[in-house]
């Protein structure tokens, strides 16, 4: 009973996905500053690292922990 709903399969073979912008990046970060994290907008090597996290929990998954379970 350990079904996952991520990673999910990107619609668009070009890899585009529309609800992935950089709003939505942003309202992540200010998400993680709400609950006591350092805020990530005023460096863009933090934004680009939480996107590309983002990106790769969503879209990709993380072979590490599937090994975990297997």
């Amino acid at each position: 009973m350990d079904e996952r709903s991520y990673p999910i399969e990107l619609a668009d073979p070009d890899g585009d996905d529309p609800r992935f912008t950089f709003g939505f990046v942003h309202e992540v970060g200010e998400v993680l500053a709400k609950h006591g994290f350092p805020g990530v907008g005023q460096s863009w090597r933090d934004h680009l690292e939480l996107q590309q996290a983002l990106y790769r929990f969503i879209y990709v998954g993380d072979t590490r922990t599937e090994r975990l379970v297997s």
